[in-house]
């Protein structure tokens, strides 16, 4: 017993000291307390959990197939986190978009193509003359960009399989450019921006595609949610331009802001349309000297990763438009995507204009 008053004790026991269990740090010991106590506590931590980090994708995933049907796998790298912006890149047969998209997604441009998110056209794909993708693809980046790559838009590599092919129950070139609205219609139902990518700027080829799946977007009434009154961004990119493209940019500009007058995508843009122009990246032959700087001369044009930078930022720049009367989350995103789809394989708008095409 010890005396009142500070004396001294009165035997020779030690005394008893009562200790605390070892208090865990702050932040895991009030997690724990929310999550016991309180129900409100207990979901908060449940969607801490779910908007933590997604996978890490080190290559894209189909969402559509070779026969064109939805894939649900991409949904596992996909998270609740509500925002995000998606960007689709399309353009015709061997014009590089799958390379470009690799590099939006956050590839090299001086970097390996094994290391590439898409898979870009192999020697000899380009040798034989047939497309590298088929369907679509999605790869995602930490940023929460989603990036689609799709099969190339009236591929004639694809129209010759359809010519010789058992199922050539209608007209070929009806069938393939039919495909090719499809996919038009898709994107630009659930993209912010759609990156269209070209290897000259004089082909009136993609501008008429895009006008006409804007017109039958437009007319198509489908339970899916999404504003059509508010288009999605729409870049266009010139890629291999050589120095005789830099020096007729404003030429070339001025065709296409006449190839897409009238045309929602463009309206509304400072200066018209959204167009680049991409010199060939030519990489270094492995083993090979580099010149020295004095033999180095100007090209008429910035290099390939100036460009590019540039455009990257502005596309990554770009405001995001709402895709649903609702906010959407990466994964309501996706899902959102497959009914649009389905609905786009059942359109009768699409039926009707195959039919009028068949006739002419």
């Amino acid at each position: 017993m010890v005396e009142q008053g500070g004396g001294k004790r009165s035997n020779n026991k030690p005394p008893t000291i009562l200790t605390k269990e070892h208090r865990k740090d702050q932040s895991s010991h009030d997690a724990v307390r929310s999550r016991t106590h309180t129900k409100k506590g207990s979901i908060q931590l449940q969607l801490l959990n779910k908007l933590s980090v997604a996978p890490e994708m080190s290559h894209s995933t189909a969402i559509l197939d070779f026969q064109l049907q939805w894939v649900d796998k991409g949904v596992e790298y996909l998270t609740d986190n509500k925002d995000f912006c998606v960007v689709g890149v399309v353009g015709g047969q061997g014009v590089g978009k799958s390379t470009i998209a690799s590099m939006l997604a956050g590839a090299r441009p001086t970097g390996a193509r094994r290391s590439y998110m898409f898979w870009p056209q192999s020697r000899e794909a380009r040798e034989t003359g047939v497309n590298q993708t088929l369907g679509a693809y999605m790869a995602g980046s930490t940023e929460r960009f989603i990036f689609l790559d799709t099969q190339p838009l009236m591929s004639h590599s694809l129209l010759d399989s359809m010519m010789y092919s058992d199922r050539a129950a209608e007209d070929p070139y009806t069938q393939i450019e039919i495909q090719s609205l499809r996919i038009l219609m898709f994107l630009m139902r659930v993209c912010h921006v759609i990156v269209v990518v070209s290897d000259w700027a004089v082909d009136p080829t993609i501008p008429d595609l895009i006008k006409t799946a804007e017109m039958l977007n437009a007319r198509t009434a489908e339970s899916t949610n999404v504003r059509e009154e508010s288009p999605p961004k729409v870049v266009f990119v010139y890629n291999f331009s050589d120095r005789s493209d830099f020096m007729h940019v404003e030429g070339h500009r001025r065709t296409l802001e006449d190839l897409m007058r009238f045309s929602e995508v463009t309206e509304g843009e400072e200066g018209g349309v959204m167009a680049y122009w991409l010199p060939d990246n030519k990489l270094p032959v492995r083993g090979a000297t580099p010149p020295p700087p004095q033999y180095l001369q100007y090209q008429g044009h910035s290099s390939f990763q100036f460009c590019f930078e540039q455009l990257r930022n502005k596309i990554f720049s770009l405001p995001r438009r709402s895709l649903s009367s609702h906010t959407l989350s990466e994964r309501g995103w996706f899902h959102m995507s497959a009914r649009v789809w389905e609905s786009l394989q059942k359109s009768q708008n699409l039926s009707e204009y195959a039919r009028l095409l068949s006739t002419t």
